[in-house]
């Protein structure tokens, strides 16, 4: 199976466990990732709910397909999707050539920004926004009628406009740190010789640094729209006030608004856009060749960072109107929120922290969230090492199928893996008890955060040579303990940061858990939203603002670890 299984001393006798082991692993790899997936498929053909005695049919489909308002759904989130990403891409770039070629004044301030506005749920900018932008009582429009003296009304959260520019705000911080890394290690002697040339900046970066960055820009594209297509948190909370519907929102009432519940429709509608997810991947693999476009070279020249002149205040003024509108803005209305008695009163009082606190629910909530954030995390990150050290030392094709079940999830929107995840466990009766317990919620986050752990593994182990594995084999160590004395130990700053990550996105994820969790045993997520669906949004800001505060005192520990080993 493997070279490392070939080698080792005892030949026959290691290889059969090594065999078995490679089969155990991938049956594992197919039941959590593909199971589901086929389940899902096969649920659109039955009439009754999993688990249910149920005879083969085609209605569910038809009915689905040949609905007008699963088109207008579809509609709706390609605009949303599009939109958004095209915002965000530019904005980012933008940012990023800011931080990585001009030697602007607040250069230095974008990097931690964005890392801060990823980490953020997407719960976070819906509850904030909702609040800055509220047509009624709103930060922001409060302030420009005192600053008016008039009753207008320039932002509405619940719009188009609100939900585009929320959403674009959001995904702004992905983008930059998707394109930070092709930016700094692209070789910048083409951009001098440009600039020795006689072409200018604007024209540089026009005819020699967007070309050169086309790959890093069209992946950046592609992702972007495969995450707005299945992004639920802010087109429920903003476009449900505003009577837009989008495929991931519609999934999500399939399951729990309609009595009883419609699996079939949302396995059909999980599909639609699984099928979309998977076009745009492909489109991207096809037309992003390896070798087609070639921007790292040996011995990169590192040139000096350009000066803006006049332009510098701009940049530097788009920096603070970013931080502020993505950041600072936010906080600032969530923490007045949590203080008020109620929406709109300027009457300060620590009672939505006394009555939060005091909710034996919420307790049982963050010790939930930190459980299965910590668990799940670090679950995602030892599989996907594992996958990976597995595939490494495998046949080809054997590497590219691990690889490519660990990437199945990006096609995959939280609402629809929750669909699949119930088709495939509620359907087989020994499982069956699982419905509804953290368990179940737990396979979901792991497998919803595979793809990202898996990258960050991926790169730690790129950068080990294999002749320390060798050598270690040869010493007579199994295969099991080069991957724990070996492999772990040197890809272990990797390992820290694909956990850390995957536990950050764990905690602030709704979706998943919410679809598969009881409603008696909350996650934080599913707290701050059913308490701002009962028409608390004191007390749900004042949730969010601790489970910020938790997630935030994660990131500054793990960024004084990174320190200290420096």
């Amino acid at each position: 199976m493997t070279a490392l299984a070939a080698n080792h001393p005892g030949g026959g006798m290691a290889r059969i466990p090594a065999h078995a082991g490679a089969a155990l692993l991938v049956a594992g790899v197919g039941f959590f990732f593909v199971w589901p997936v086929l389940m899902q498929v096969l649920g659109i053909f039955r009439d009754a709910a999993p688990g249910s005695t149920a005879a083969w049919s085609l209605q569910t489909l038809t009915r689905v397909y040949s609905n007008p308002e699963t088109y207008a759904a579809l509609k709706n989130s390609l605009i949303y999707a599009v939109s958004t990403t095209l915002l965000a891409t530019l904005l980012a770039l933008v940012l990023a050539l800011l931080a990585t070629r001009t030697s602007v004044r607040l250069g230095w301030l974008v990097t931690p920004v964005m890392v801060l506005v990823f980490a953020a749920p997407n719960l976070f900018y819906a509850i904030s926004w909702s609040l800055l932008a509220d047509p009624g009582a709103g930060l922001l429009n409060q302030a420009v009628r005192a600053a008016t003296n008039s009753s207008v009304t320039p932002f509405n959260a619940y719009s188009w406009t609100g939900l585009v520019a929320v959403q674009s705000l959001k995904l702004t911080g992905f983008c930059y740190l998707m394109l930070l890394g092709p930016f700094q290690r692209m070789n910048r002697s083409y951009e001098e010789a440009s600039l020795i040339s006689g072409a200018g900046r604007f024209r540089t970066i026009v005819l020699v640094t967007i070309p050169s960055m086309t790959p890093a820009i069209f992946g950046v594209l592609i992702v972007g729209i495969v995450f707005g297509m299945g992004t639920f948190d802010i087109p429920q909370i903003l476009g449900g006030l505003a009577n837009i519907s989008f495929l991931s929102t519609e999934i999500f009432k399939s399951i729990s608004y309609d009595v009883p519940a419609d699996y079939g429709r949302a396995s059909a509608l999980s599909l639609f856009v699984m099928a979309a997810l998977a076009l745009m991947l492909l489109v991207q693999w096809s037309v992003v060749k390896p070798g087609r476009f070639v921007t790292v070279t040996g011995k990169a020249f590192r040139g000096d960072n350009w000066q803006l002149g006049a332009w510098g205040h701009a940049g530097t003024a788009l920096i603070a109107v970013f931080t502020i509108a993505a950041l600072l803005l936010p906080v600032v209305q969530l923490v007045i929120t949590s203080f008020q008695p109620a929406i709109g009163v300027w009457r300060f009082t620590s009672g939505n922290y006394t009555a939060v606190l005091r909710d034996s629910q919420t307790v049982a909530a963050f010790r939930l969230t930190a459980v299965l954030a910590i668990t799940g995390g670090l679950a995602a990150v030892l599989l996907a090492a594992l996958l990976a050290h597995v595939g490494r030392h495998s046949r080809p094709w054997m590497e590219r199928l691990l690889d490519l079940a660990t990437l199945l999830p990006i096609v995959m929107p939280g609402v629809a893996l929750a669909v699949a995840l119930l088709w495939a466990y509620i359907s087989v009766p020994g499982l069956r008890a699982l419905y509804g317990t953290a368990w179940l919620a737990l396979i979901g986050l792991v497998v919803a955060v595979m793809p990202i752990a898996s990258r960050a593994v991926r790169g730690g182990l790129a950068q080990i040579g294999r002749e320390l594995e060798e050598a270690a084999t040869v010493s007579g160590a199994s295969p099991l303990r080069v991957l724990g004395d070996v492999v772990l130990r040197l890809i272990a700053p990797s390992l820290v940061a694909g956990w850390i990550v995957s536990s950050v996105i764990i905690a602030g994820t709704l979706d998943v858990p919410l679809m598969l969790l009881s409603s008696t045993r909350p996650t934080v997520s599913m707290q701050v939203f059913g308490v701002l669906q009962a028409g608390s949004p004191t007390q749900a800001a004042a949730l969010l603002v601790l489970l910020l505060a938790c997630i935030l005192a994660v990131t500054c520990l793990y960024g004084a670890w990174r320190a200290l080993r420096r």
